[in-house]
């Protein structure tokens, strides 16, 4: 049967990650079973909030539902999430293997570093007569990193030498925090180069070599540069890095053949160690046992294509954050993203899935906080599902299955790569390649996730801003006391309306409703009476209006209707619908007064040139004619009273 294992690894480690996959695919063809690397880009020097948005990726995992687990102990750049996760195996009964880092009761595959870096150290003393040393560390309490530092202090010791406490320094792992560690070391040792700087990684070397060469130094001549890691970079570097190769095919190969041992016989091995080797190479003096030189030239050959194909991704990645950029909505967002991978997907190959909280992009006044501590942040939604280069219709899928439409295949070995999509510490998805796309092979895929994730929090920005401005927008147009439009809606809102009406030659409805007696509640029963009449009639025209009509509040108590296509016959219906709405009110027993309007109305021409303006004023008069006459037989009741009374 078709096993799963997970792989918890960091994307900074590319070419390690890279090559144990290698062995890992090795060992899955003789098994059968497919790969989920679970991939990040956690950095020690980066924001915690940045990190740990990076690191909860893993929490994807749930490790009941694989056979077995591989950590990359070493390169997570967090010993807590490595035990957290080694726990999480243990508890679900998963076997699990740890790269480089010994965790109680965890098999434990290792690089050897000791062998290669003993060997190099050794070489540059013997051969090249090398005294004076400095160290560039990765960080101070990296275990790979003090294990090298060791073996330099020890080699140097059984030659009669030693290596001084100021000539250690740590570069991060990194180009920027090396090259000020070299300036650093320098100054302290007032310009004077030592024989060697010994790095702990090949990028470091690269740093150390490259800023020598600015400062007008040069390899081997003035001073030796070597690393530790077999990088391509540094084998096509002039001139080409002394270092040690590290061997993680058969890291890779090691760990599942460790898994498969103790899934079939519980067989348990505490640790296994593979050698490292060393490569002579130009930065020590010595021949170059990589043939340096073939690697440049091929490099030359297809520079031209590499650097074609780096524009033409650089223009789709542009067309991608163009597109996410334009949408007005989650729905379009879906429907843009689907349309763009399904014509291109050239550098992201032919299975891609996205997969978000699509609350984070529909509910976007809400914080990111208040998304993460939701619940339905695991109701997880498909934004892009593309296999075999044609799009899949998923909406929805199961938060465990993690890959949209994944299928077990006998004899058919797959490795996914899930990596995480969030704002600081708050995920609202992620992303899956399968196999070995472009922008894996070629070191593209932290710049390609940043630029995704830049567009998508750009997005949900828009979103913000745009129900921002619909919210002014709506305070601008509207009166707040009934929600129909002010007069600065009828602006907005009528006249364009009426213009539109005029272009298409189609008439148009124009009534004006006024409230009878508003001064009379007001004096009698106060204001906030009077406020409730007027909201009175403002749903009496709310529920009796069409969707596509505008009703407005043109005054203190007086209210416009203009209804496009709307002839005498509706029109006569919505006056006596509004009246015996108000009648209906009177009739129920919850004021102290008695409600009514007055209501008039005409019917525009299209081609008789008269302004919107015109018709209101007609409106007006209309209405006001009905309200004399309601008045005019109010007086006489009044009158009526007055007499009785007398």
């Amino acid at each position: 049967m078709k096993k799963k294992i997970a792989v918890f690894a960091n994307g900074w480690s590319n070419e390690a990650l890279s090559n144990a996959v290698k062995g890992i695919k090795k060992y899955a063809a003789q098994e059968d079973f497919d790969v989920f690397v679970f991939l990040c880009f956690a950095n020690v020097s980066a924001q915690t909030e940045l990190m740990q948005g990076e690191l909860n990726v893993y929490g994807l995992c749930n490790m009941a539902d694989y056979d077995g687990i591989i950590i990359f102990s070493n390169m997570l750049n967090s010993d807590e999430t490595v035990i957290s996760l080694c726990e999480r195996a243990r508890d679900q009964g998963v076997p699990v293997v740890s790269i480089g880092m010994e965790v109680d009761d965890v098999p434990c595959v290792s690089v050897d570093g000791n062998t290669g870096m003993r060997d190099l150290v050794a070489h540059l003393v013997e051969k090249h007569g090398v005294r004076d040393v400095v160290y560039v560390g990765g960080v101070p309490g990296h275990a790979e990193s003090d294990a090298r530092l060791e073996t330099v202090r020890k080699v140097l010791k059984e030659h009669g030498h030693s290596l001084k406490h100021e000539n250690v320094v740590y570069g991060g792992w990194s180009n920027r925090r090396t090259i000020e560690a070299i300036h650093s070391v320098l100054k302290t040792r007032k310009g004077k180069l030592p024989d060697a700087f010994i790095c702990a990684n090949d990028i470091m070397a690269l740093s150390t070599a490259t800023e020598l060469g600015n400062m007008g130094y040069t390899l081997p001549k003035d001073v030796i540069v070597t690393g530790f890691d077999y990088a391509k970079d540094g084998q096509i570097f002039f001139p080409a890095l002394t270092t040690v190769q590290q061997n993680y095919d058969e890291v890779g190969y090691q760990c599942c053949k460790i898994l498969f041992e103790n899934m079939k016989r519980g067989k348990f091995r505490a640790r296994y160690l593979v050698s490292t080797c060393l490569h002579l190479g130009e930065s020590c003096g010595c021949s170059n046992t990589m043939d340096g030189w073939k690697l440049r030239t091929d490099f030359c050959k297809h520079f031209y294509q590499k650097s074609t194909d780096a524009a033409f991704m650089e223009q789709t990645e542009r067309s991608m954050r163009q597109k996410i950029s334009e949408v007005s909505s989650y729905a379009d967002l879906k429907l843009s993203l689907r349309e763009h991978f399904h014509e291109n997907h050239r550098f992201e190959g032919e299975n891609l899935h996205i997969v978000v909280n699509a609350e984070y992009f529909q509910n976007v006044m809400a914080s990111e906080q208040e998304i993460w501590d939701k619940k339905t942040r695991k109701k997880l939604e498909v934004v892009v599902s593309l296999k075999d280069g044609e799009i899949q219709e998923v909406e929805r899928m199961d938060r465990r299955q993690l890959i949209p439409g994944y299928e077990k295949t006998d004899g058919v070995q797959h490795v996914y790569y899930i990596l995480p999509l969030h704002f600081m510490q708050y995920n609202y998805g992620y992303v899956v390649f399968a196999d070995e796309p472009y922008i894996l092979t070629e070191e593209l895929l932290y710049s390609y996730m940043e630029k995704l994730q830049q567009a998508l929090k750009l997005l949900r920005t828009n979103l913000r801003l745009d129900a921002l401005n619909k919210n002014l927008t709506r305070l601008y147009d509207k009166d707040p006391m009934t929600d129909l439009f002010n007069r600065f809606g009828y602006e907005n809102k009528a006249i364009p309306l009426y213009q539109d009406s005029v272009r298409k030659h189609e008439s148009m409805m124009v009534m004006f409703v006024d409230i009878n007696f508003m001064k009379r509640i007001n004096d009698q029963h106060g204001h906030i009476h009077g406020d409730a009449a007027i909201r009175t009639v403002a749903e009496a025209i709310k529920e009796n209006i069409d969707g596509n009509w505008i009703a407005v509040r043109f005054g203190g108590d007086e209210f416009l209707i203009i209804a496009p296509d709307c002839d005498d016959a509706e029109a006569e219906d919505v006056k006596k619908n509004i009246l015996e709405y108000l009648e209906g009110k009177n009739n129920d027993g919850s004021r102290p007064y008695h409600i009514s309007a007055s209501c008039g109305y005409v019917i525009t021409d299209p081609e008789s040139g008269y302004p919107l303006q015109e018709y209101i004023r007609e409106a007006d008069r209309l209405m006001y004619e009905i309200k004399r006459e309601v008045h005019a037989k109010d007086e006489e009741e009044q009158k009526k009273l007055k007499k009785q009374k007398a």
